[in-house]
């Protein structure tokens, strides 16, 4: 068995990398395993972390088995697959719809998901939530001030998530002590807004950024909530926090890579670097990664390292056959020495390369009043919302930046995907089943609404 490292980014569209031809040398370290090892271009099969994870981590679509308000049991994790083949399991992440409480510690020997540590600001707020109407005037003005005070002032009151270094010292740690074959998910959230400023790696870009976390979030509550009024400076500088996150995720990545190579050694190793949506920076006039679903969203990365040190293939460098990110679970699990479980939809990467077997990528997501899927195939992109029941087909080779709707004038081929995505629900229904109903503590609340992810 081969010892495999999975490291998901989170909001890390692939465009913004150096070895995707990004002109910023945002990504040394991922651009150099992509040059030793293998990398593809990959669509995500939502468009939002709490949608696409259950594709990445069980290989099924986000809307099977009753949704994705919970990890149904009858999905079958990764990490699950790894520990029944006798490897030794951990994760390590700080993104909370990927919680225990949520089904995302199946499998795992080692879960750590930030939860169990509030802030003393945290525990004021659970406290206050217990113990004051939710509708009475002190809790609302309480939440006023909160929401007022970050706005105005910038100031982050709490903590979103544990930043990458947190991330990989907990990982490091852990590998420190591994003795058997290891199975390893790092999920890093520092790319996700908002974006802190980091000195030394806006300095290593030659940018500018902002004097302070304050400014940053200041920017960032205007980016979520007044789109409109974005500047084209105030753009530029959003996108220069956000490259500059990416360098400094790309630094630890690096750290966890070298302490892998220190503790479990290489020579049976591998490695898989990819993300679970990517970002918006006003392509289509919004930001963030929420209800799109055009390409700056779905196109993330898809880095295997190690795969020709492990016998699997012997090919290196990129290589344009498409991936989806339903393909992550049984490329470990090939990677791993170990069959993929049958009921996964993906296959794995090398697979496909291969085969010259392009994915049909189906997206999918249901949010608030969202009801949106998108088929990608052959070069093209139908994009269906079904709430309004509008419909939108894109020919990708000739404009890859999904600007010219040409649904009208392309009626057979828009009727031809529009049926695969209604044969794709009728599929997706038949596994339907009910899922248990999570309670949400303050802290969570306030963490995912920080992140953008409530209202």
């Amino acid at each position: 068995m081969t010892n495999v490292v999975l490291v998901t980014v989170d909001s890390l569209r692939a465009d913004h990398l150096g070895g995707y031809g990004y002109d910023r040398d945002t990504s040394p370290f991922i651009d150099s395993l992509a040059e030793r090892g293998l990398s593809f271009d990959a669509y995500a099969n939502a468009n939002a972390t709490r949608a696409s994870f259950p594709s990445i981590i069980t290989s099924t679509y986000p809307l099977e088995h009753g949704g994705f308000d919970y990890l149904s049991e009858n999905r079958t994790t990764v990490g699950t697959a790894m520990s029944d083949a006798g490897f030794d399991t951990a994760a390590f992440h700080s993104n909370l719809w990927l919680s225990a409480e949520y089904g995302y510690d199946r499998g795992f020997d080692r879960f750590y998901d930030s939860k169990s540590e509030p802030t003393l600001t945290a525990r004021l707020r659970t406290f206050l939530k217990q113990n004051l109407d939710n509708d009475g005037v002190v809790y609302n003005s309480l939440q006023y001030l909160y929401d007022r005070t970050e706005e105005r002032a910038g100031i982050d009151i709490g903590q979103t998530y544990k930043d990458a270094e947190s991330i990989t010292d907990r990982a490091i740690e852990w590998l420190e002590t591994s003795t058997d074959e290891t199975f390893l998910w790092v999920h890093y959230m520092d790319v996700h807004h908002p974006y802190v400023p980091h000195e030394r790696e806006l300095s290593e870009l030659g940018l500018d950024g902002v004097d302070s976390e304050r400014e940053a979030i200041k920017l960032r509550r205007k980016m979520l909530e007044q789109p409109e009024a974005v500047t084209d400076e105030e753009l530029e500088t959003l996108v220069e926090l956000y490259d500059a996150e990416i360098r400094y995720c790309d630094r630890h990545i690096e750290r966890l890579y070298e302490a892998v190579k220190e503790t479990l050694g290489l020579s049976d190793t591998a490695f898989v670097v990819t993300s679970d949506h990517g970002e918006e920076f006003a392509e289509h006039g919004g930001f963030s990664h929420n209800p799109s679903m055009y390409d700056e969203v779905l196109h993330v990365p898809f880095v295997v390292e190690g795969a020709d040190r492990v016998g699997v293939t012997s090919e290196t460098g990129y290589r344009d056959t498409d991936v989806e990110l339903l393909d992550t679970a049984p490329t470990v699990c090939q990677l791993g020495g170990i069959t993929p479980p049958g009921e996964y939809r993906g296959r794995p990467a090398v697979d496909r390369l291969k085969d010259g077997d392009d994915a049909r990528t189906i997206s999918e997501t249901t949010m608030g009043d969202d009801y949106k899927l998108s088929l990608r195939a052959d070069g093209w992109k139908y994009i269906w919302d079904r709430d309004e029941d509008r419909t939108e087909l894109y020919d990708l080779r000739a404009d890859p930046d999904e600007r010219e709707d040409v649904a009208e004038s392309e009626p057979d081929r828009a009727a031809s995907m529009r049926e695969e995505l209604v044969e794709h629900l009728a599929v997706v229904r038949e596994t339907n089943e009910a899922l248990p109903e999570i309670g949400m503590d303050a802290e969570t609340e306030r963490r995912l609404k920080d992140l953008g992810y409530l209202e």
